[in-house]
């Protein structure tokens, strides 16, 4: 298995053959060779014996300063290949020591010696060529091309095989994590470019890993299998998928094991915005992507955006009613999507309210039935009164248009809003299902001298009815919800009994359990409106000989 390793800010690290090679970029060695060392210092040096004592040898203690020419310390070192070493220095005390300048002088070089230059003790800076390392372009590498706005740009190289993990590590020894999966083909199995978010991570290793056929757990389900679909290497071929299914049956069988299952929430589906929101509610399986087409049934002309939970639906610029496509699905490329659709409405129309009751601005009543109606659907009323705020009113009719299905018309009633005598003001308020509202000011005066008499009508019983029972209930309608009723019977021996009544906000009145005596029994039902004017009806009714019984 061919391994590369590469770590940003100018230090190339690959590990092959289990040996460290670099490549320094001379102008920031120092800041990348502090990199460099923090990562090899967790492995292994190769012993003092076996580092020859001449190459290019950078000091861990001083990562800053330039190469020596030779291990004249004899010190371990970590092999960096091409003649390259790190020497393991970081506890050696370079100024009781001396064999540096002995080095120097066997091999003719003019070397500084301690004190001397190179400011490993307090001479001067001094350069030194180094080897440099030149990769096989011809055979399987790694190549970080650039590295820009918390990205890094890679390229992989001669990558001939089916598949590759790309992996990273902040420090190496702790382990790889994978970052991506690459699928080259056609020309980019010469070259495949591919990016990796940084994360903030300082240092960064990268190794190209060959995934062909690699199953680690020997479950059955090969790696890049299970990370394809879940980002992960702890799923197992026994875990079971959003569908209920084994891992390991759809990995047989070709079948998605991530299917998305949703709903959504778009409250009353009616938007006063061209960016109209909501969210998603997931049901199985787990998104990574999202979409959404709107007035769009080809749905391959999806985009595809990480997703976050939230829905947003760019409708246009006129109001009306919009298809709305909403698309979920996996991490994979070929995931498979599940779609579904409603039609939400875009209206930034004010809804506009026509009062129906009163008809006017004086009224002799107290308690006041304000009742109205709107072309158009309507969420809410309320109504600001005497210092009280949103007062809430009701919406008693829905008028649906059967051609089109949809609502018409909303009608609605603010119910017994207790006047003062004089002027009253009211705030009404109405909103619609997309959050439009409208408001308008209403002036009501309440005056008992305009009042009339109040009008009295008798529903049951009528004049000259034949009842059976021992009582009976009289009912009738007035104009006034406030005013007082009583019923007033007489029978035949000038017995009287007197009932007071009851009146409903529709003006319904009754009166309960009048006794009903043998022959004619008179009857006058007053009625005394909240002026104090009051008008009366009269009528008989007889009592029958007919005995109603019910039978259980």
């Amino acid at each position: 298995m061919r391994t590369i390793t590469l770590v940003l800010l100018g230090v190339v690290l690959f590990v092959s053959h289990n040996l460290l090679h670099a490549t320094l970029v001379r102008s920031s060695a120092g800041n990348n060779l502090s990199a460099l060392v923090a990562a090899v210092e967790q492995t292994t040096p190769t012993a003092a014996e076996d580092v020859p004592p001449v190459g290019t040898f950078y000091s861990a203690q001083h990562p800053g300063q330039p190469p020596l020419p030779g291990n004249a310390n004899q010190l371990p070192a970590w092999n960096l290949g091409n003649g390259m070493w790190l020497l393991d220095d970081g506890d050696y005390d370079y100024q009781a020591a001396h064999s540096l300048r002995s080095l120097g002088r066997m091999m003719s070089m003019d070397v500084p010696s301690l004190g001397d230059g190179g400011d490993y003790g307090s001479g001067g800076d001094y350069t030194n060529n180094y080897v440099a390392y030149t990769i096989d372009t011809n055979s399987f590498w790694l190549e970080i091309t650039n590295v820009s706005n918390g990205w890094s740009y890679l390229n992989l190289h001669n990558a001939t095989n089916q598949v590759y993990a790309i992996k990273s590590a902040t420090v190496l020894g702790d382990g790889w994590n994978v970052e991506t999966e690459l699928w080259p083909s056609g020309d980019q199995t010469n070259v495949m470019p591919f990016s990796v978010q940084n994360f903030g991570r300082q240092d960064i290793f990268f190794r190209a890993q060959d995934w062909t056929g690699v199953d680690s757990d020997g479950d059955g389900i090969p790696d890049w299998w299970i990370w394809k679909y879940f980002g992960n290497l702890s799923e197992t071929s026994t875990n079971l998928d959003s569908q209920g299914n084994t891992l390991g049956y759809d990995y047989t069988n070709g079948v998605d094991p991530n299917v998305i299952s949703f709903t959504v929430r778009l409250g009353n589906q009616n938007f006063n915005t061209t960016n109209a929101t909501g969210s998603y509610l997931v049901l199985a399986g787990t998104p990574s992507y999202a979409a959404v087409l709107v007035n769009d049934t080809n749905l391959d002309d999806a985009v595809w955006l990480p997703y976050d939970g939230s829905i947003t639906m760019n409708l246009g610029a006129t109001d009306g009613v919009y298809s709305v496509q909403f698309g979920l699905k996996g991490r994979a490329a070929d995931s498979q999507a599940t779609w579904m659709g409603t039609d939400v409405t875009l209206n930034r129309s004010t809804p506009q309210i026509v009062i129906t009751s009163p008809t006017n601005g004086v009224v002799a009543q107290p308690w006041l039935q304000l009742q109205g109606y709107a072309s158009m659907p309507l969420a809410k009323v309320t109504y600001d009164f005497n210092g009280q705020t949103n007062q809430l009113g009701f919406i008693i009719q829905h008028t649906v248009d059967t051609n089109t299905l949809s609502y018409t018309t909303d009608y609605f009633q603010c119910y017994d809003i207790p006047l003062a005598e004089g002027s009253n003001a009211i705030v009404l308020h109405a909103t619609d299902p997309a959050g439009n509202s409208f408001t308008t000011n209403l002036n009501v005066t309440l005056n008992y001298s305009t009042a009339t008499n109040p009008i009295v009508k008798l529903t049951w019983p009528q004049n000259g009815m034949e009842l059976c029972g021992s009582n009976f209930t009289v009912r009738g309608w007035t104009e006034d919800a406030a005013a007082q009723i009583s019923a007033t019977i007489t029978d035949t021996n000038g017995d009287t009994n007197t009932v007071t009544g009851i009146v409903e906000r529709t003006g319904n009145l009754w009166a309960e359990n009048l006794p009903l005596n043998a022959g004619t029994n008179f009857v006058t039902l007053q009625v005394i409106n909240s002026a104090g004017l009051s008008s009366a009806t009269n009528f008989t009714v007889v009592k029958g000989d007919m005995v109603l019984t019910l039978d259980n």
